[in-house]
């Protein structure tokens, strides 16, 4: 259990990232994908907004990301404020958190999977795809409500 690293199936970012692209092909699912990357990116829709998700395999550590992008970006100034709705919102929820990435001004939700000794199945990464975007998708009228007055958002629904 403990000690030296084995080399274990959790440990086949390859294999995982084949799965990712199966279990999304068994629903019909589109995507674009980075094979070099072990990464897939895809948008499904929501109520009110387009969910943009990447999935991707750590190539270090037997991890699953979802990151799914919300379309705006905050300026500089409002970082304080949008943490702070951020953390309101993280402490509701039981999986995953909305970051804002500080570089970008980007709101991200972020989920990550860990699978030390076992593949996860085509299920588990579908069920987590859809946790994911559910997610965001009950979420994104709190998120709008934290977008400061002067931030340039177009709202794909309303324009």
């Amino acid at each position: 259990m403990f000690g030296a690293k084995k080399k274990t199936a959790g440990s086949r970012p390859d294999k995982v990232y084949k799965d990712v692209c199966s279990a999304f092909d068994s629903k019909d699912i589109k995507y674009n994908r980075d094979e070099e990357k072990f990464m897939v990116y895809s948008t499904f829709k929501g109520d009110d907004l387009p969910i943009k998700l990447t999935i991707s395999v750590n190539e270090e550590m037997p991890i699953l990301c979802f990151d799914a992008l919300l379309d705006f970006q905050a300026p500089a100034g409002s970082y304080s404020a949008i943490m702070g709705g951020l953390n309101e919102i993280n402490s509701t929820l039981h999986f995953g958190a909305f970051v804002l990435d500080p570089e970008s001004g980007r709101v991200i939700y972020r989920y990550h999977h860990m699978f030390a000794e076992y593949l996860p199945s085509k299920d588990v990464i579908l069920s987590i795809t859809k946790m994911v975007v559910d997610i965001v998708d009950a979420n994104d009228g709190n998120l709008k409500k934290l977008i400061p007055e002067h931030t340039s958002f177009k709202d794909p629904m309303f324009n």
